[in-house]
């Protein structure tokens, strides 16, 4: 019998979701300073003058320094949200269980790269000495920095096994229908 990938609800609703809030990062990311307090553009990102005081990565220290990390991962970002957006067309608009099955592959492969991503951009300040956000105190950095993170290393791990689950599933079952014939 033929492998059909049926996408999970609590998945596709976090890729939409968290893709509108992380493209909206990303673009205020790479439009910086325009985006910046200050910057003709700011009007589109006002809660990021709060954000770029708790995260200095998103203020004024980072961008003086040049950090280029912040501008990669933006980037990243957007590439991701056009794997997740292909994963959520092909797992619902395709008729085509071929393309629907390179559609899950695809937004696997997304959550992992959001979830190493996050991750990275955590340890980078694990191991700077919390260089960009060490100033905050503790109440502040759990409720405005590490809260606020926390969906995009769990939802997305949770992704990452719900479409790795199925896709488990499928080369079981096709490595068993091969045995059989």
């Amino acid at each position: 019998m033929a492998f059909t990938y049926k996408p999970s609800i609590i998945v596709t609703a976090w890729f939409v979701i968290s893709n509108l809030l992380v493209s909206w990062d990303a673009t205020y990311m790479l439009c910086r300073p325009h985006s910046m307090p200050g910057g003709k553009l700011h009007f589109l990102w006002k809660p990021y003058a709060l954000y770029g005081t708790i995260d200095y990565v998103y203020g004024w220290p980072a961008y003086n320094d040049k950090d280029g990390f912040p501008g990669a991962q933006a980037f990243l970002t957007l590439v991701e949200s056009m794997f997740l957006y292909y994963y959520i067309y092909t797992s619902y608009f395709s008729t085509n269980q071929n393309t629907r099955l390179n559609g899950a592959f695809v937004g696997l492969f997304a959550a992992t790269s959001c979830f190493s991503k996050t991750t990275l951009y955590m340890l980078c300040e694990y191991f700077s000495g919390f260089k960009y956000v060490g100033h905050n105190p503790l109440p502040t950095l759990i409720s405005l920095y590490i809260l606020p993170s926390a969906p995009w290393i769990f939802m997305n791990f949770y992704a990452m096994m719900a479409i790795g689950g199925q896709l488990k599933g499928a080369i079981v079952g096709a490595t068993a229908e091969k045995k059989t014939k």
